[in-house]
């Protein structure tokens, strides 16, 4: 079964995913109704991410109920409304969601200092995205599959602790911002650059210059000029990658919904 993908990942863990997603629906037989989409966005600040929205808008369905396959990916800590956000904007465009996805991929802020889902999807993610993608093309083959709402999908919980001191952290942070606001962008090592432009060509929202300064105003610190760099010439010290790491770091499983 072929399935066409609309994915918005800046590091790659999302593109992934969707890809396993692919190979299991490949794995069954073809199908001569309409093709299923899969659309994979990342969490952002519990939401599907405005830029993903843009790149997806001209995205309208090839046939009323087109069958869409719903992905989030996130940082370990929680995918909150993204799937629903996603729902929405598809259904807008004509497609009918048969199935919907979470999975763990390593966060943006993730260092080796502070580990956060470090080097997810891994294997064993992969291999579940495989068989969630199987799953689905066996409902799309039994005919008129049924739709699906991303509230049904429940996220698997954080120890509460964990999440309380992380809430406790947000509302500090925050009043600090209010008070005295500073943007967090990552920082530009003109030392180690070697003027390569891969920082540039990696930026998904076009917030790099000519001069490899960053635009506070679009960057969305998705950090993938940070990961892209092969001088490590970019590096993100967030505020938030700490707290992430110390209150998040126990494995969170792929979770789905049929």
């Amino acid at each position: 079964m072929n399935a066409s993908i609309s994915c918005f990942s800046p590091t790659g863990g999302g593109e992934k995913v969707a890809q396993a997603i692919r190979r299991g629906l490949e794995g069954c037989a073809p199908c001569s109704d309409v093709e299923p989409r899969i659309f994979a966005v990342p969490v952002y600040g519990g939401h599907m991410p405005a830029l993903a929205k843009k790149r997806f808008d001209l995205v309208r369905a090839t046939a009323d109920g087109q069958p869409a396959i719903l992905v989030a990916v996130y940082g370990n800590r929680a995918f909150e409304h993204a799937l629903t956000d996603l729902e929405t904007f598809v259904r807008e465009r004509g497609f009918r969601p048969v199935a919907a996805a979470a999975f763990v991929c390593e966060h943006s802020y993730s260092t080796p200092d502070t580990p956060i889902a470090a080097g997810r999807p891994d294997a064993d993610d992969l291999q579940a995205a495989e068989q969630f993608g199987r799953l689905v093309g066996q409902k799309i083959l039994a005919g008129d599959p049924a739709s699906v709402r991303a509230t049904d999908l429940q996220d698997e919980p954080s120890p509460e602790a964990s999440v309380k001191r992380f809430a406790a952290f947000v509302r500090e942070f925050s009043a600090r911002q209010a008070a005295s606001p500073r943007p967090f962008v990552p920082e530009y090592r003109a030392d180690l650059c070697s003027g390569c432009g891969t920082c540039i060509a990696a930026c998904p929202a076009e917030a790099i210059g000519s001069d490899y300064a960053i635009d506070p105003a679009r960057c969305i610190a998705c950090c993938a000029c940070v990961k892209a760099c092969p001088a490590q010439a970019r590096r993100f010290l967030s505020p938030f990658a700490r707290p992430l790491a110390e209150n998040f770091s126990l494995r969170k499983s792929p979770r789905w919904v049929v």
